[in-house]
Formats: C-alpha cells, sequence, structure tokens
C-alpha cells in the first residue's frame, strides 16, 4: 500500500462463546469477537500478480496490513462486503527501512 492511499475497512473476527446443548462452554461463531484492523489494504482476485508461485482466484484475496497485528489462521476477516477465512499462516516481516507488515491469504466464506 503506498502512502496517502485508501485502505480498506477490515475487521478480525474470533469465535466467541456459547453453551452447547449439553451444557458445555463451546467456541461459536454466531456472534464472534470483533477487532478493527488498521491500515489494511485488501488485493481481490483474478490477479496477474502473484504472492509465490499462486495467482489469486476469485474467491481469493491478499491481505497486507502496514505495521504489527495479531492475525492467526484460526481467524476470519471481514472485509469489502464479504466474510474471508485465513489461508495458512500469515506472513510477518519486519524490516529497518520499511517497519513490519504482516501479509496473509484469504479465502472467500460468504458474502454480506
Amino acid at each position: 500500500m503506498l502512502a496517502g492511499q485508501a485502505g480498506t475497512a477490515a475487521t478480525r473476527l474470533r469465535p466467541g462463546r456459547a453453551t452447547d446443548s449439553y451444557g458445555d462452554d463451546v467456541e461459536s461463531w454466531d456472534a464472534p469477537e470483533r477487532k478493527r484492523i488498521p491500515r489494511a489494504q485488501l488485493q481481490r482476485g483474478p490477479s496477474t500478480e502473484t504472492e509465490g508461485e499462486r495467482h489469486l482466484l476469485e474467491d481469493e484475496a491478499l491481505l497486507l496490513i502496514i505495521g504489527a497485528f495479531p492475525l492467526t489462521e484460526a481467524d476470519r476477516v471481514e472485509a469489502d462486503g464479504a466474510v474471508w477465512r485465513v489461508d495458512g499462516t500469515p506472513r510477518v516481516r519486519r524490516s529497518l527501512a520499511t517497519g513490519s507488515h504482516v501479509a496473509a491469504r484469504l479465502k472467500r466464506l460468504t458474502t454480506l
């Protein structure tokens, strides 16, 4: 993401807690915990750009976050009118010149 370029409104989703039919406390996506992701940019497919060797397809996207942000492969992301799941471990890159950034591949789960 270039300086001055508008970012994407993105929110990290993590499962909340609920009680199942047996009375046990379980994870639930019915009311997920939400945290805004600052300085995020979503690049949707189809695309000719590659991350490694793979091309982005229509149901895939690349989430770039400028700065450090706690994101795991168990998280979901709400952005650009859809809910996405993190596909694999997000990559964190640190540099003295550019600082930190996080890159994560996403696969679309649903459209809002």
